[in-house]
């Protein structure tokens, strides 16, 4: 089961976030990011179910913030918060 799920809406990409986002998981999230996500796009994402969020997938959501027009978050996690908290990383997300 993959633990993400992406789906375009207009302008807004919204990524939601479930279970654990590991090394396992970058590469088919890389690759689904790669063919939706444009500079055009606002990525919008929902943390609400992350239990766990390791460097890797952290490393991918900071470049696609970059990537994107913009960045919200509408639902936040305690392992979201810990993500960015132990990596010593500012959250680029604006909660909405």
């Amino acid at each position: 089961m993959t633990p993400f799920v992406l789906t375009p809406t207009g302008s807004t990409l919204q990524l939601n976030l479930a279970g654990e986002i590991s090394i396992e998981h970058v590469r088919s999230l890389v690759d689904e990011l790669k063919n939706m996500l444009s500079v055009e796009h606002t990525l919008e994402v929902d943390a609400s179910q992350l239990t766990r969020l390791d460097a890797a997938g952290l490393q991918v959501l900071l470049a696609s913030a970059q990537f994107a027009a913009d960045t919200t978050l509408c639902a936040t996690s305690q392992a979201w918060t810990d993500a960015f908290t132990r990596y010593a990383s500012s959250d680029p997300f604006h909660i909405i």
